[in-house]
């Protein structure tokens, strides 16, 4: 109340007053806005030794390691390939060396579980993750018999005799194959085949008149082959005389061959969405990592080097690639994929030893390195910035 009385006494002086400080305060701010206008500018120089050291660059790399996982084991890995995040399918030695097994091993607790002995080389997963599609050898006998599993019950289903050098799926129901007839389509749920067209059929659709020249320098090279996203067209590698030929095969009885891409070196190659190639190899005297864009037929060196293995992520946005060192310290790099160039090319592990393989599955990669007696697998988990 006191406060109150004072406030109502002497209210009209001290409205009074502050009306004169904000008005000669007016003046003298309009007045200083003039001035700057007449002021002249001032370099002022400070000395080197105020500043210790140079503003911290910016970060060369958009890529950043979110999580790191390294499974030691002791066994051999020769292939691979993922079920899920934690559930890797690998291709192994029996124990007593005799042969191959496949192995289903679970990263986060790190147990393994045979899936079966005695098989054939290569890890194949239906495009769900849910089959595994197999060969295996009758004890004692060369005939191999073929198996899909179930990835979740661990049912097996027999799918007759396997002649196959190669098989893929074509989708989840469907496989596409190849062996000395040529190649075969098979329906997995009934198992019949359908031979589509033998390899003399496409060579000579380019031209070829014979399967194999005298130089035996003319013949498919049949340890994978691409398939197109609308699952209609195979692109298949051909080592020739002098060079390497990429064919696009229209995937029918009497199909549609032409040449895709022909170069002096064609090594691992991957099939784009739109229709592009990246591939491992040689032009021009030069090994690299190329990108063929095939409307504009140009090539783009990526990265110039000798490299192990690529693999790109689901989204086609970024390219994991090993680079061979010497004395097999390899390094692993991470990159993103532009339409004529790598960014951000990062390494993100060094000292490799014993190489396997390495592959994309989803948001994170999964490497493998193994020796004649041990093995490691890594899984990396990342985020872009």
């Amino acid at each position: 109340m006191k406060h109150t009385g004072f406030w109502h006494k002497h209210r009209d002086k001290l409205m009074l007053s502050g009306l004169l400080i904000a008005f000669v305060g007016g003046i003298f701010g309009i007045g200083s806005l003039f001035s700057i206008g007449q002021l002249k500018p001032r370099t002022v120089i400070l000395p080197g030794a105020q500043f210790d050291s140079r503003l911290a660059p910016p970060a060369s790399s958009t890529i950043q390691i979110e999580s790191a996982t390294k499974i030691p084991n002791d066994f051999v890995i020769y292939d691979f390939d993922i079920g899920d995040r934690n559930t890797i399918v690998v291709n192994s030695t029996e124990r007593s060396y005799s042969g191959l097994r496949l192995l289903k091993l679970y990263l986060d607790d790190n147990q393994v579980e045979e899936i079966s002995s005695n098989t054939d080389f290569g890890v194949v997963l239906s495009p769900d993750r849910t089959k595994l599609m197999y060969a295996q050898y009758r004890s004692g006998q060369a005939q191999r018999a073929a198996f899909m599993y179930d990835m979740k019950s661990g049912e097996r289903t027999k799918l007759g005799k396997e002649q196959s050098y190669f098989r893929e799926f074509l989708n989840n129901d469907t496989s596409i194959s190849h062996d000395e007839r040529g190649f075969i389509q098979t329906d997995l749920k009934t198992g019949q085949e359908q031979v589509l067209f033998s390899d003399e059929t496409m060579m000579k659709k380019v031209g070829i008149d014979t399967h194999e020249d005298k130089s035996g320098k003319n013949y498919i090279v049949i340890d994978s082959f691409e398939i197109s996203p609308n699952l209609k067209q195979a692109y298949v590698l051909v080592m020739h005389k002098d060079n390497y030929a990429v064919y696009r095969v229209s995937i029918e009885k009497n199909p549609d061959v032409s040449l895709y891409l022909q170069l002096k070196d064609i090594q691992q190659y991957h099939l784009l969405k739109n229709g592009d190639m990246i591939f491992q190899g040689e032009v021009d005297q030069v090994q690299g990592l190329y990108r063929y864009q095939a409307e504009k037929k140009k090539l783009n060196l990526l990265v110039e080097g000798t490299f192990w293995n690529f693999d790109l992520s689901a989204d086609e946005s970024r390219i994991a690639y090993v680079n061979t060192l010497e004395n097999q310290k390899n390094e692993l790099h991470i990159a993103f994929l532009n339409d004529q160039s790598l960014s951000s090319d990062t390494v993100i592990y060094r000292n490799i030893n014993h190489f396997i393989k390495l592959k994309w599955f989803e948001e994170e990669l999964f490497l493998a390195s193994s020796s004649t007696s041990k093995s490691e697998l890594y899984r990396f988990s990342f985020k872009a910035w």
